[in-house]
């Protein structure tokens, strides 16, 4: 067996005594009864939110001419279309998708968009499930939101006077601070990492504790004493057959961590590693007995909801959908957390990672496939919490490393800043949040001539938001944001 080095020692050291010793850093003020959860989706890429949530309001700034006149060769049209509902005003698309009008996905892009009343931006035409969650008073949809260390206008960014995050623009930087919650420290652990090291007993020491990725290993889950779970998104296998080839396999490795050895890390190491089998048995069997069937509803094309289409329902010669992943992670969140709730954990993060929205060309075509993604998959996802009656209980958090430019790069759009982005559940209170900011390339919003907005509103202050929904206390959110403090309004009201 390979030798223990010493930092190996100490992490398997922190992952044991987290599933076998429990803690008491729970906050007295923090409000963990019941059960909530979280779930992160990360739209990995930079999103193009101007071209997901069109602004729509006639505003000489920040409305719908101004966005055309930038935008003229990706822009969403102005067409206004109406989402085809059944008897009980239930989303109904089984007749097959009618805005494909011809096969052509870019077409479909571009033809139109969904208006909301009372709302200022409107939702791209591919997304009808996600606008009629919108509608449905759902969503939340947060406008020019980005990493910031606090307030900051275009002369104090020209001027030096207030600091910028760094590598502003660069995709790996980027990401590390949004998962960290913290835009000015590339060294920082993640937030949700920082949640668990403070919440270590919220759970009574369950097995599947806090946070869980269904993405693999992430930075908003990196702690000083804690460890996430992996699983995956097609759900949990265990690592050893119990019989292979005639003999039980796994009963003989059992056997082998069982022998008594000299070096007491040997043997600690043993130990960990059979109390991470036995973990892993325990996550199987509940992914197979335990878990909701979801097989009996039906999505918005009535078939089995998580499901996609088929080509002759929306209209296709050939698969368009790039975005299946995220209906099995969210399908998964889904069972994971009915299974938590029954166990009696109190609260838990999921991560989930969507790649694929580094747009510089050919954006018609791929943020096509990534938007309609994202619509069938929260349709299915709100439907499978309502049947649970768990939609008030679970949350989706969207986020990206930065937004994508107002200005045009022929059939794509560069890095950028700030974006919108947007927050899912029943606890939702919907709308529009945010400021609109001026899409006018070199206006006061614009940091450069290419249209790079700059936030008004931090994902800090985003995050922090569903955090207190949650149940952090003031002390905890500014522990885990401790940038919370350099803006006037901590909590955007978009949670109940």
């Amino acid at each position: 067996m390979k030798n223990i080095q010493r930092r190996d020692f100490l992490k398997l050291s922190a992952v044991a005594a987290l599933y076998t010793l429990g803690t008491t850093k729970l906050e007295a003020a923090d409000d963990t009864t019941g059960y909530k959860a979280i779930v992160v989706v990360f739209h990995e890429g930079g999103n193009d939110s101007l071209n997901m949530f069109v602004p729509s309001s006639s505003d000489a700034k920040s409305g719908y001419q101004n966005y055309a006149n930038i935008r003229s060769n990706i822009k969403v049209s102005d067409t206004e279309l109406q989402l085809p509902l059944d008897s009980n005003s239930n989303l109904d698309l089984s007749s097959g998708n009618p805005y494909n009008v011809d096969g052509s996905l870019g077409t479909a892009y571009t033809s139109g968009f969904y208006k909301h009343n009372g709302l200022d931006v409107a939702t791209n035409a591919l997304m009808p499930e996600f606008a009629h969650l919108v509608n449905k008073g759902k969503v939340a949809i947060v406008a020019n939101c980005g990493n910031m260390i606090s307030p900051t206008t275009k002369t104090e960014y020209a001027n030096g006077s207030k600091p910028k995050p760094p590598f502003l623009f660069a995709h790996n930087h980027q990401t590390k601070l949004t998962l960290s919650g913290e835009a000015s420290s590339l060294n920082f652990s993640g937030w949700a990492g920082r949640v668990f090291d403070k919440w270590e007993s919220v759970n009574n020491g369950n097995i599947y504790g806090l946070n869980i990725s269904l993405s693999g290993i992430t930075h908003i889950f990196e702690a000083d004493t804690t460890s996430p779970l992996m699983i995956n998104p097609n759900g949990p296998s265990k690592y050893y057959k119990i019989e292979y080839s005639g003999n039980n396999r796994r009963g003989m490795y059992d056997d082998f961590l069982n022998l008594p050895r000299r070096d007491m890390f040997t043997n600690l190491y043993n130990k960990i590693r059979k109390h991470s089998f036995d973990m892993q048995d325990t996550i199987v069997d509940d992914w197979q007995n335990n878990a909701p069937d979801f097989s009996s509803l039906q999505n918005a094309y009535g078939k089995e909801l998580f499901s996609k289409p088929t080509d002759a329902q929306l209209q296709q010669k050939s698969p368009i959908f790039a975005c299946t992943s995220l209906l099995k992670g969210l399908s998964a969140a889904a069972k994971l957390a009915k299974i938590g709730k029954d166990a009696g954990l109190h609260r838990q993060i999921f991560y989930l990672n969507d790649g694929g929205y580094d747009t510089h060309n050919n954006q018609t075509k791929q943020h096509s496939r990534k938007i309609r993604g994202i619509s069938m998959a929260m349709g299915d996802f709100y439907k499978a919490l309502e049947y649970m009656g768990m939609e008030n209980e679970v949350t989706v958090l969207s986020c990206s490393e930065f937004a994508r430019s107002t200005g045009e790069n022929g059939d794509g759009t560069d890095h950028a800043w700030g974006g919108s982005y947007f927050v899912m559940g029943g606890a939702v209170k919907g709308g529009l949040y945010g400021t609109m900011p001026d899409l006018t390339l070199g206006s006061d919003d614009d940091m450069t001539r290419k249209g790079r907005l700059i936030p008004t509103t931090s994902f800090t202050q985003y995050f922090a938001t569903v955090m207190k929904w949650f149940g952090a206390d003031d002390n905890t959110l500014d522990k885990v944001f401790p940038e919370l403090k350099n803006f006037t309004q901590k909590d955007l009201g978009f949670m109940s």
